[in-house]
């Protein structure tokens, strides 16, 4: 049977887990600077992955078009605001009730159909990055009195150093 034994009683090879080890650094006293700089170095890797974490929105995107009238097949360009590029947000199309089309945002094409309200949001959660050469055309197959708008916020990520 099982007898019951106190810590002291326990080999000192085994380490117990409420109790680990001290951790000790010997060289610690002989070498201090050493110690210190190995943090620092360890502090400024840390530190450095940081900017490209940050989301800056002190650049906000907002690129339209004004009120134009399309004819079938008819598109509408927008030019990028920023010299970088742009995190798009939100999209916002007006036109006629019940209006197909094709919205071309770089490599995606999006088909949408404009609702009863004549206005047509899609916002989050939507999320995509452009580049500067990238296309933002919208293409009609309804003819009509059409605009075009997309926000967000120029991409700056990494550009805090």
């Amino acid at each position: 049977m099982g007898s019951f034994s106190t810590r002291a009683n326990h080999h000192p090879s085994i380490e117990h887990l409420r109790q680990p080890e001290k951790v000790e650094t010997p060289n610690i006293e002989h070498e201090p600077m050493k110690f210190i700089a190995l943090a620092l170095v360890h502090l400024r890797n840390e530190f450095s992955k940081l900017p490209v974490m940050i989301e800056d929105r002190s650049k906000p995107v907002d690129e339209y078009e004004v009120p134009a009238t399309l004819p079938v097949g008819g598109t509408l360009t927008l030019q990028p605001q920023w010299e970088t590029a742009e995190f798009i947000e939100s999209i916002l199309i007006t036109g006629p009730a019940a209006a197909t089309g094709t919205l071309q945002m770089g490599d995606r094409f999006l088909p949408f159909t404009i609702p009863a309200t004549q206005i047509l949001f899609i916002g989050a959660p939507m999320g995509m990055r452009l580049a500067r050469s990238d296309a933002r055309i919208l293409t009609v197959q309804t003819a009509g009195t059409y605009t075009f708008e997309i926000m967000g916020y120029a991409d700056t990520r990494g550009n805090l150093i």
